[in-house]
């Protein structure tokens, strides 16, 4: 096998949707009390199964196993360059390590909200728009310094990986700009 490390893939997809429904979980321990937020899951693909705190779920294990199983099929049987095969591999492993970074950290948040509940006080409510964008701008942290790393050292992987942290930035925009279109056309909606 030219790329053990695509064994890794479904662990890091099976993990990332475990991580957020365990998020969603402990969210609602102490945190869901000070912040409110129309969801918890930013991907709308998902938001139904999550918001249902659904373990398992068919989807999910069918599409992890078609998604691995073409990409392993790709770069494993096929005559891919080695440049490219590590390209791919660069952008989903710092896609998927930055979010599960993203689901452990809200994991810590969320525990301290329960073990120092005094520590914070009040409601804030915030639209599923603006959670999408802040989401997005915590991005950042990792697609600057990936594009400082790939500036002096281009590697297949990290140029990758810097492509892979961008299309995030972009997935995320598009998750706006349909929530919003959505909300215009339901306030459209409303008003005739």
């Amino acid at each position: 096998m030219a790329h053990p490390e695509i064994l890794l893939l479904p662990i890091l997809m099976f993990a990332d949707y475990l991580l957020t429904v365990l998020g969603a979980k402990w969210r609602e321990v102490k945190y869901g009390e000070h912040f409110k937020t129309e969801h918890y899951e930013l991907n709308p693909i998902w938001q139904a199964q999550i918001s249902r705190k659904q373990w398992f779920n068919p989807r999910h294990i069918i599409l992890v196993t078609l998604i691995c199983g073409a990409l392993g099929g790709l770069i494993e049987l096929r005559d891919v360059p080695n440049a490219l095969a590590e390209g791919i591999l660069g952008c989903l492993f710092v896609v998927f390590g930055t979010i599960i970074g993203r689901h452990l950290s809200n994991l810590l948040v969320f525990q301290r909200f329960a073990h120092a509940p005094t520590e914070i006080s009040g409601q804030v409510t915030m639209a599923h728009s603006l959670v999408l964008a802040i989401s997005t701008y915590q991005y950042l942290v990792v697609v600057v310094p990936l594009g400082i790393i790939a500036t002096m050292s281009p590697t297949p992987y990290v140029v990758g990986g810097l492509g892979g942290s961008v299309l995030v930035l972009v997935i995320h925009w598009t998750w706006i700009y349909r929530y919003r279109k959505k909300l215009s056309k339901h306030g459209a909606a409303e008003r005739a």
